[in-house]
């Protein structure tokens, strides 16, 4: 099935219009227009604004497509040519790659897409960012990000930190420092964050250090620490705590963070920890080890924690 009608040999035609001076292009197994890459300049009428997808080619650039198509010929990604300003849900605000739903509406930009290599370093990188401000119900601060995703309601889904950079975001538990990033309900409640080092939780079975070591930011949708709607916690990573629970039937059942051959050198050890979540309509906690999940009643079971570091 194809989206597409090619006019001539660099000239496509696709729904959202026409591109002139396609260099390459690939489809979908189904014959649809997957991507396509540009050696002329073009104009997209998009819903943030006329961007000018990418054209030129430089030893900062990622090898991707100049624009990125669905199935249905719908646009779904444009690498711009050079960091312009685009019109989001919440302002004006500076954009190298902008990703969309399939509605056309905006699903997430990135103020810079530079290629970290040895060629261009993550230092480098973060010299051509510029400090955005930031003011929500639960935090104010003022740092330098990699990405904003948003609903498709035009409400905030998730907001990345560039690497290195810490937020302070209040909670029912205090205020918490986060490096990564947040992730918001639609409703524009905290769902997850990232804890940049170890903060004591109050859950239903005791105090819990919660910080996971191996958190890595590919975007903040999802984070180890995790509440629901009112602040409560329901999910959070531990390296430190070890939980024994003693079952209504007299077992003991211990649950700890655990070690894990470095895939790196395959020599050295991490530590994995412990993920525990609450389900506070079911009454229960649900302790996941590597692939092991095991569910207990709160009511019914003892539980206890100790340091294991």
């Amino acid at each position: 099935m194809h989206n597409y009608n090619l006019l001539d040999d660099k000239t496509i035609q696709l729904p959202c219009g026409v591109f002139a001076g396609v260099e390459s292009y690939t489809c979908f197994p189904s014959g649809a227009l997957e991507g396509i890459r540009l050696s002329e300049k073009n104009m997209l009428v998009t819903h943030v604004g006329e961007l000018v997808p990418a054209f030129t080619d430089n030893h900062r650039r990622k090898n991707k497509y100049s624009v990125e198509f669905y199935a249905s010929g719908m646009v779904k990604a444009v690498y711009l040519e050079e960091q312009q300003e685009i019109t989001t849900p919440i302002g004006e605000f500076p954009a190298e790659l902008v990703t969309f739903f399939e509605s056309g509406k905006l699903k997430r930009f990135f103020p810079l897409d530079g290629k970290i290599s040895g060629l261009w370093s993550e230092e480098e990188e973060k010299s051509l960012a510029i400090p955005l401000h930031f003011e929500l119900p639960f935090t104010k601060f003022t740092a330098i990000i990699s990405a904003i995703a948003f609903y498709q309601s035009g409400d905030i889904r998730s907001l990345t930190l560039f690497p290195g950079e810490v937020i302070n975001i209040t909670t029912k538990y205090g205020e918490i420092e986060a490096r990564h990033g947040f992730s918001l309900y639609e409703t524009g409640e905290i769902e997850t964050m990232e804890p940049s080092m170890p903060v004591e939780i109050s859950t239903p079975i005791g105090v819990i250090s919660a910080y996971d070591p191996e958190a890595h930011a590919v975007n903040a949708d999802i984070n180890s620490l995790g509440f629901n709607k009112e602040g409560s916690v329901i999910a959070l990573t531990t390296k430190r705590n070890r939980v024994t629970a003693k079952t209504a039937d007299g077992r003991l059942l211990v649950f700890s963070p655990f070690e894990i051959v470095n895939p790196l050198d395959d020599e050295s050890f991490i530590t994995v920890g412990l993920k525990i979540s609450f389900d506070y309509n079911l009454r229960t906690v649900n302790f996941l080890c590597g692939k092991e999940l095991t569910e207990l009643p709160l009511e019914s079971c003892e539980f206890s924690l100790e340091d294991c570091m």
